[in-house]
């Protein structure tokens, strides 16, 4: 697995941020002359291996940046 490769070097830290189809599907159609168009969205959830617990911190995408920001500064000062 490519994580495994990633995390050779144990000070690697990996983040999942965690949002559903509907929300990022919302994003993307608000976006303007973006690389990615919101119809490959669906081929990316079906390729998407989430990471388990022990391998990423998961955040959820569903709150005010500023709380996410918040929650991985909390989580990666340990």
């Amino acid at each position: 697995k490519y994580r495994e490769q990633l995390q050779v070097n144990k000070q690697t830290c990996f983040i999942f941020l965690q949002g559903s189809f509907e929300l990022i599907w919302e994003r993307m159609q608000a976006r303007q002359n973006h690389y990615m168009k919101a119809e490959m969205l669906q081929s990316q959830f079906d390729a998407l291996e989430p990471p388990s617990a022990d391998e990423a911190i998961t955040i959820a995408i569903d709150q005010e940046i500023k709380l996410i920001l918040s929650h991985i500064e909390q989580r990666t000062k340990s």
